[in-house]
């Protein structure tokens, strides 16, 4: 068995901004989980991952957080767009046939043009090369709802694998990567935890433990990889971290309070975390 993994879930603005928080909170208390083997990032997540994977510490990642120009404007689903969204998940009794639903409506609801998305990606993520350290990135096939972690070696471009994986359907197009067409590996499972099987020791941070339709639960995952023989932490946020969040998790200008509640979370979880990551 490899040893450690890191599996970042999706969570908007807000999910990705906690998740910063944590992982600054337990490297300040000695649990620093950027030296993972290898680091999986959904959505939200892949963009953390990824900038942790290329060599940006928790601590300079969290003061990023607290810049006034990390904000943007509020994100929001068009309400046409959420009521699709919950009918696609209606009767499916498989994420793969919920994902292949909502892969149909991702491809003909109007949102804005696949280049906007991109840039909008290239100003969170000033990177263009896959991290040398292992990464892999999550997202969904529009077409069949199949999952694929892309990585450096898949071929694919890293602007656009990371994209695709935050390409919620209704509020970004599927994105063109590899002859296909990519959203949100959130609609699969909002952590894809089960990548992690054969790692030793894994730790998830879940800002959304559950998953859209019948997607297995973070607690399913986590709990599957135990039944495998790995020794496995999962974190979600506590109240003071769903009460940052607020309502709407696509609204950056939530990240500095949920960046400061994930790092006050993680002080009454280090020492549990180290357990699981060190000992």
């Amino acid at each position: 068995m490899a040893e450690r993994a890191l599996v970042l879930g999706s969570g908007g603005h807000a999910g990705g901004a906690w998740e910063v928080g944590v992982l600054a909170g337990l490297a300040a208390a000695g649990v620093d989980l950027s030296d993972a083997d290898v680091v999986i990032g959904t959505s939200a997540g892949a963009v953390v991952g990824t900038r942790l994977a290329a060599g940006t510490s928790p601590g300079e990642l969290y003061e990023r957080r607290s810049e006034p120009d990390a904000a943007g404007p509020p994100l929001r689903l068009a309400p046409g767009a959420v009521l699709r969204f919950l009918r696609a998940q209606l009767g499916r009794r498989t994420p793969e046939a919920t994902a292949r639903r909502l892969g149909r409506m991702a491809l003909r609801f109007p949102t804005v043009p696949e280049d906007e998305a991109l840039e909008e990606m290239a100003r969170l993520l000033p990177l263009r090369e896959w991290p040398g350290r292992p990464l892999r990135v999550t997202a969904v096939d529009a077409y069949s709802g199949s999952l694929r972690a892309f990585h450096s070696g898949s071929g694919a471009d890293l602007l656009r694998a990371v994209t695709a994986s935050c390409a919620m359907p209704g509020l970004w197009p599927p994105v063109a990567l590899c002859g296909r067409r990519w959203m949100d590996g959130g609609v699969r499972s909002t952590t894809n935890a089960d990548l992690a099987r054969g790692h030793r020791r894994v730790v998830v941070l879940a800002p959304m433990p559950r998953a859209f339709g019948p997607g297995p639960r973070a607690e399913r995952h986590a709990a599957a990889l135990r039944a495998g023989g790995a020794r496995v932490a999962l974190l979600t946020p506590d109240s003071a971290a769903r009460r940052a969040a607020g309502r709407n998790p696509l609204d950056p200008s939530r990240g500095a309070a949920c960046a400061r509640a994930g790092r006050a979370q993680a002080a009454s979880h280090a020492a549990a975390l180290a357990g699981v990551w060190h000992d």
